[in-house]
């Protein structure tokens, strides 16, 4: 098993990795379309046969890329995350979700993949359409369960320097925080402890690839006390 398993994982980090660098690619976007479909297959299954208490997990690499034996709340996880999604996509893709069961809690990790240098992702238009997005997903979540944790978008690294604006990383992320406080959704920041400063850039060694996490599970600890609730 471990002989398919490795390759399988590879397969997949080099998919969502290159969401970055594939955003010049002509093919990217077709490629992120039918990726897409094949995964929100799986997430729509894991909803249909959710148990009576459990957390759901939106958003885009740093999702979907969590493992799913965990209980941060006591509750079982069913993770919707799809790899190399932006805001806009994970919006339109949470609308064809059906919820035949309620979820207790939902998280939100979302805007890393509309950081795009190219797109001048603080300009006025790109950074208005972010929030109208990110607006899209919450209110979607708030419509099937009754509390939603937004986080703040997590570092990047310096790696990819070239692609991303790492500066949008925090104003993002205060965007997400101000639309939390007006939409009544709870923000957090479980990435705290990984940020270089207020840089948008990751310390030395928090991320595996310039993109996504070194270690996944310490930041579900760190989102735990506001999922969970009190």
């Amino acid at each position: 098993m471990k002989r398919f398993l490795a390759p399988a994982i590879a397969a997949l980090l080099i998919f969502a990795a290159g969401a970055i660098a594939g955003w010049s690619s002509r093919k990217a976007p077709a490629d992120a379309r039918a990726y897409a479909g094949m995964r929100l297959v799986a997430v729509q299954v894991a909803l249909d046969e959710a148990p009576a208490a459990y957390d759901f997990l939106a958003g885009d690499s740093q999702t979907e890329l969590q493992p799913g034996d965990q209980r941060p709340c006591g509750r079982a996880l069913v993770n919707g995350g799809v790899s190399g999604a932006t805001s806009s996509a994970y919006a339109d893709y949470l609308a064809t979700l059906r919820f035949p069961v309620r979820p207790t809690a939902a998280s939100l990790t979302i805007g890393t993949n509309d950081l795009l240098l190219k797109n001048r992702p603080r300009g006025v238009d790109a950074a208005s359409r972010f929030e109208a997005s990110a607006e899209r997903i919450v209110r979607g979540l708030q419509g099937v369960t009754d509390r939603v944790v937004v986080t703040a978008l997590p570092p990047v690294g310096r790696e990819i320097a070239a692609f991303v604006d790492a500066g949008a990383v925090g104003d993002y992320s205060d965007r997400l925080k101000a639309l939390c406080g007006r939409l009544g959704c709870t923000f957090t920041d479980p990435f705290a402890d990984l940020r270089d400063g207020a840089t948008g850039y990751a310390k030395p060694g928090a991320l595996r690839d310039g993109l996504h996490l070194a270690k996944f599970r310490p930041a579900i600890q760190a989102l735990a006390p506001a999922l969970c609730g009190g």
